[in-house]
């Protein structure tokens, strides 16, 4: 690092610190102009991934998110977008598509009629409660970006702005739900109902500075157009918010020199198991057509293998080789950790979890195995399946 970069991310670092420690925004605002012109994104996630380093919790920066977007905002140097990203069908294009129409949503819409009802308007009532419904789809636009690009950061490196950034689209999806909820009580509390969705708009629109200025910059510096086209395969497993299905896009990638054999080639290699032989294709097959969703996770707790028939959780090829951990929310990293310390110390073979996922309407049943081979750990096989018809079973069929 220069001795410029070095200074400028000591500056950047001493006020976050600052705010960390409870400073006031206006002073925090005044340190950043007597010490610069403009930041550029990656010195501002790399002195948050300092703070991390140093032992900041990555839930509680979270917190200090919209502080930190707040400050710098209107400070951060432009960035030369690639022109792919302007093509209509783009997974980058579909991302801003939706967050104009969120935008629109908020301050058009969903903002305006709480004004309204506000200052008396009895019809505004019932928009409000259809606005709130719609803008609980932003699952869908959260839960693509968590599922496929997020683990694009990861793999290049880039680990603390997923975990921060998860953490507030968590939060954004329960003042959402907290807003539902209360405006369909049978007596409503118009201030509480107020107060949470002025929060609710307030974190959806620094999200959307956040993603578009922040996130959306640093993925195209590392990015690769393989990358994309993974987050564009993976797009309708999740669903959109608020948009039709987009135009159809293909990355240009170029043809790899050398690379692993493809499975076609290799079809009738058999593989001779205890009781039994398969040949590859076989095998690709029975795996694709499982009633249930497989991964695989090896001895260094980093993401081997998706399979199986069930679409069940999201999961993007853009995880594979990143570490489980970077798979899940950061509160649930200490609980996911004990699951496979547990197996490395050859405490536990199993684990199991059975419950309803929030915006699912489903039930799930989760195992967790240990894969061991003459006493050798080789990882961690998770089995997901959706048991909510079988819960329902009364009578045998024969």
């Amino acid at each position: 690092m220069k001795e410029l970069d070095k200074q400028r991310q000591e500056s950047i670092l001493k006020i976050l610190n600052f705010i960390q420690n409870g400073g006031e925004l206006e002073e925090a605002k005044k340190m950043f102009q007597a010490a610069f012109d403009q930041v550029d994104v990656a010195e501002i996630t790399a002195a948050e991934r300092e703070l991390i380093a140093q032992g900041l919790d990555p839930r509680k920066i979270q917190y200090l998110c919209n502080v930190h977007a707040d400050v710098f905002k209107g400070n951060i140097k432009e960035n030369k977008e690639s022109p792919e990203f302007e093509t209509p069908g783009h997974p980058v294009h579909t991302f801003k598509l939706e967050n104009i129409v969120i935008k629109s949503l908020i301050n058009d819409a969903l903002l305006p009629d709480l004004t309204k009802w506000e200052d008396g308007s009895s019809d505004a009532l019932p928009k409000l409660k259809r606005e709130l419904k719609d803008l609980a789809k932003i699952h869908y636009h959260y839960a693509r970006k968590e599922t496929s690009m997020f683990p694009i950061m990861t793999k290049y490196g880039i680990t603390a702005p997923p975990k921060v950034m998860w953490g507030v689209d968590d939060k954004i999806r329960k003042l959402i739900g907290q807003a539902n909820m209360l405006v369909n009580q049978k007596n409503v509390d118009q201030s509480e109902v107020a107060s949470v969705i002025k929060s609710a708009a307030h974190e959806v629109l620094e999200m959307i500075f956040k993603e578009e200025e922040i996130m959306l910059p640093m993925i195209d510096e590392v990015a690769s157009e393989e990358d994309w086209g993974n987050v564009k395969n993976e797009e309708e497993q999740i669903g959109y918010t608020l948009i039709q299905k987009p135009m159809n896009w293909k990355p240009k990638i170029k043809e790899k020199v050398a690379g692993p054999i493809s499975l076609d080639k290799l079809s009738s290699l058999a593989l001779n198991f205890a009781e039994g032989s398969l040949n590859l294709k076989q095998l690709s097959a029975i795996l694709d057509l499982l009633p249930f969703a497989i991964t695989f996770v090896d001895e260094n707790d980093k993401v081997a293998y998706f399979g199986g028939g069930a679409n069940i959780f999201p999961h993007s090829k853009n995880a594979i080789g990143n570490s489980v951990y970077s798979c899940h929310l950061p509160e649930s990293v200490p609980r996911v950790k004990k699951i496979f310390d547990d197996f490395h110390q050859g405490k536990k073979d199993k684990f199991e979890f059975w419950f309803e996922p929030r915006h699912m309407g489903r039930y799930l049943y989760l195992q967790y195995f240990a894969v061991r081979k003459n006493g050798r750990y080789l990882g961690c096989l998770e089995v997901a399946q959706d048991v909510t018809e079988i819960r329902s079973w009364k009578n045998e069929r024969r």
